[in-house]
């Protein structure tokens, strides 16, 4: 058990409900120096209760994602923004494929009064609520529910929706981080040499999952809200560059 200071045991909620906090922003909030906060930042950082940015505090680096019900309550208020400029983009009529994380839910729960959609996803919380409407027909791949996740991942998903062209794909990501060019990703253009920002997972079959849907999308669309350009993941998805439209970003602007 840490022995926190009550200034100290408020940060780490406010990086769990926001993810990331600017040092400026908790001075001001705890009306105390910025020297001050940088010394309970490198503090909770000993302890392994955050991590340090230039200029701001976040989660701790981690290797997994967080429970879909507490990345749900997470930048609540951002994440229905960019749900909503999302949903104003969607065409009636179009197949739309949906990958994982909780926007992608905060967007399929704003769809149903969109016209004859055909809604390919492996989301069980964006299908669970898209199976409420009738005129939605939504196809959802068979396999291992992942209960913290809230979806279903693995090699025959990326197979699944293989079977189908869309005229939208829209995804998600753990993190966008500015990383050197390697080794070709299947399906995407060659990488670049020099360092560029990437749409990043946690896991490999996560990865390979959003990348099966920009493959078989026309239109290639990604949902990041603002923390991610904070967060730290190990996956490539596919550089930037290959989004048609992005929806968020490091200042929570389009």
């Amino acid at each position: 058990m840490h022995n926190l200071s009550m200034r100290q045991q408020r940060i780490v909620d406010l990086i769990q409900q926001q993810e990331y906090c600017t040092i400026d922003g908790l001075s001001a909030l705890f009306n105390v120096t910025t020297q001050t906060i940088r010394r309970d930042i490198n503090e909770l950082c000993a302890i392994g209760l955050a991590r340090r940015h230039h200029g701001g505090v976040s989660l701790p680096a981690t290797l997994t994602n967080r429970s879909f019900t507490t990345r749900s309550a997470t930048n609540l208020s951002e994440k229905q923004r960019i749900a909503e400029r999302v949903v104003q983009q969607v065409p009636d009529g179009c197949t739309l494929f949906l990958g994982i994380g909780t926007t992608i839910a905060a967007i399929a729960a704003l769809l149903g009064n969109h016209k004859e959609l055909r809604v390919v996803t492996n989301n069980f919380q964006a299908a669970h609520i898209l199976a409420q409407h009738d005129h939605i027909e939504t196809w959802i791949p068979g396999g291992k529910l992942r209960t913290n996740d809230g979806d279903v991942v693995g090699d025959n998903v990326g197979y699944f929706f293989g079977q189908f062209s869309a005229d939208v794909g829209i995804i998600s990501c753990a993190s966008v981080m500015k990383i050197a060019g390697g080794a070709r990703t299947p399906d995407l253009p060659p990488l670049e040499a020099e360092p560029t920002e990437f749409a990043m997972e946690h896991q490999l079959r996560e990865a390979a999952v959003s990348q099966a849907i920009i493959a078989g999308a026309q239109q290639k669309w990604l949902v990041a809200n603002s923390s991610k350009w904070q967060c730290k993941a190990s996956a490539r998805v596919a550089p930037l560059t290959v989004f048609d439209r992005i929806f968020g970003s490091a200042n929570g602007a389009d």
